[in-house]
């Protein structure tokens, strides 16, 4: 039995994913390797370089608090406006989250071959448009691969690593639990801050039609992750979906640990009453009907 857990992006809602590691963990089950994306990467390869243990989750958590809006978002309106003069690739810089990074995660530890467990990061690259995996070249740069993945199109800059422009895993798949699946999981523990099950109310609006697009295609990824795992009976694929704090605005860090506490209460609900298989078929029939829902939002745009 190989266990793996899956870690969804979700921005600065990330300390949601900090409690439900502490549930699985207090619930005795470690994994043997992480998967994660965008938020998720953070957690994945701070667990992953310090240990999957308890103790890490403190230490963790202590690092979300030392997250801000002007180290993450830095900048005023003015600075922002210049930087869109230039023709800047981004709204922000990512100094002040590479520095974050560096300054927590344990020292010594620079490279996915030095990490304690094993642990893949995903992000896309711009120029094929293809999903790139980091965590099968052990000499790869922990730090920019988890720049990388968490790097928002727009808001923070690409990562240039190899020839390849690197952004936002997430992009592509938010809760990559294929990713488990082709490096032999066989016991999957995916914790989702994203699509919510529920369908959503209609949305009016170019910018709101477009977000509400990309979460259909996000949704679109992971249901066939769960119809995957439905097929194969050698595997246990358990999806956490955390609803909490859905509404937080993009740069509001003042909430971490009511946001942990939430993780894991949600975590602790779940692993009360775990059904994989019963989980992922409901999953889907949700999933499905917030597609639909989108879809009408969408097609009215193009047939005007």
């Amino acid at each position: 039995m190989t266990t793996a857990f899956v870690l969804s992006g979700g921005g600065n809602r990330g300390p949601l994913e900090v409690g439900a590691l502490r549930s699985l963990l207090e619930h005795g089950i470690v994994p043997d390797f992480f998967v994660g994306t965008s938020a998720g990467s953070i957690n994945s390869a701070f667990m992953a370089a310090s240990g999957p243990d308890l103790a890490a989750t403190s230490r963790l958590a202590a690092a979300w608090h030392s997250a801000n809006k002007a180290t993450v978002y830095g900048g005023n309106a003015f600075q922002i406006a210049w930087r869109l003069i230039r023709g800047a690739d981004s709204l922000f810089s990512s100094d002040g989250m590479r520095r974050l990074l560096q300054e927590h995660l344990p020292p010594g530890v620079t490279t996915f071959g030095q990490l304690r467990c094993r642990c893949y990061i995903t992000a896309v690259d711009l120029r094929s448009g293809r999903l790139y995996l980091f965590g099968e070249d052990p000499s790869a740069p922990l730090v920019d691969a988890v720049l990388a993945s968490s790097a928002v199109p727009g808001v923070h800059p690409p990562v240039d690593y190899h020839g390849l422009q690197l952004v936002d895993g997430g992009v592509v798949a938010g809760t990559p639990a294929g990713i488990a699946m082709d490096k032999g999981a066989t016991v999957i523990y995916a914790v989702n801050l994203g699509p919510s099950e529920e369908v959503q109310p209609a949305v009016r609006g170019v910018l709101n039609i477009l977000s509400r697009t990309l979460n259909a295609s996000l949704v679109q990824s992971l249901l066939m992750d769960l119809d995957r795992a439905v097929a194969d009976p050698s595997i246990e694929l358990h999806h956490i979906y955390i609803s909490a704090f859905g509404g937080l605005a993009f740069n509001d860090f003042d909430h971490i640990d009511e946001m942990i506490a939430a993780g894991k209460a949600a975590t602790d609900s779940y692993m009360a009453h775990p059904q994989p298989r019963v989980i992922a078929r409901q999953d889907r029939e949700a999933l499905q009907g917030r597609m639909i829902a989108g879809a009408h939002e969408v097609l009215p745009l193009f047939a005007r």
